[in-house]
């Protein structure tokens, strides 16, 4: 039996769930290790944001745990320093601060962006 390709995702959001969720509905179990690679072990659900900030919504629901969503995958709670396509290998800073090193054969990166928060007063605060 072939080794099982090794998938690493890196970036937990949108985009980066969506692929691990794709693959493991469209692959054989065995036939890959799917590991996703985010600082944040939740994913936010953004258009709830609003009604989070204005109160409407509680904030836990704007979070979804991503070992939930990402049954049969592997949720690596990092954040990625390096990437080294000439060894194939991801680089990343784990719990306490210590630097791993995971391989890949295949790799999709996914890291999203980041919310400009706008000059409105007292928006920062809710």
């Amino acid at each position: 039996m072939a080794e099982p390709v090794r998938i690493v995702i890196v970036g937990g959001g949108y985009v980066g769930a969506k692929a691990a969720r794709y693959l493991r509905k469209h692959l054989e179990p065995g036939e890959a290790d799917v590991a996703v690679i985010d600082p944040r072990s939740y994913m936010t659900y953004q258009p709830f944001l609003a009604e989070a900030a204005a109160g409407s919504v509680e904030p836990r629901h704007v979070v979804v745990p991503l070992r939930e969503v990402l049954a049969g995958c592997r949720v690596v709670a990092a954040e990625v320093t390096g990437i080294d396509r000439t060894e194939r290998t991801v680089t990343m800073r784990v719990a306490g601060g210590h630097v791993e090193q995971v391989g890949y054969d295949v790799l999709v990166v996914a890291v999203g962006s980041v919310s400009k928060t706008l000059p409105i007063p007292v928006l920062a605060e809710h």
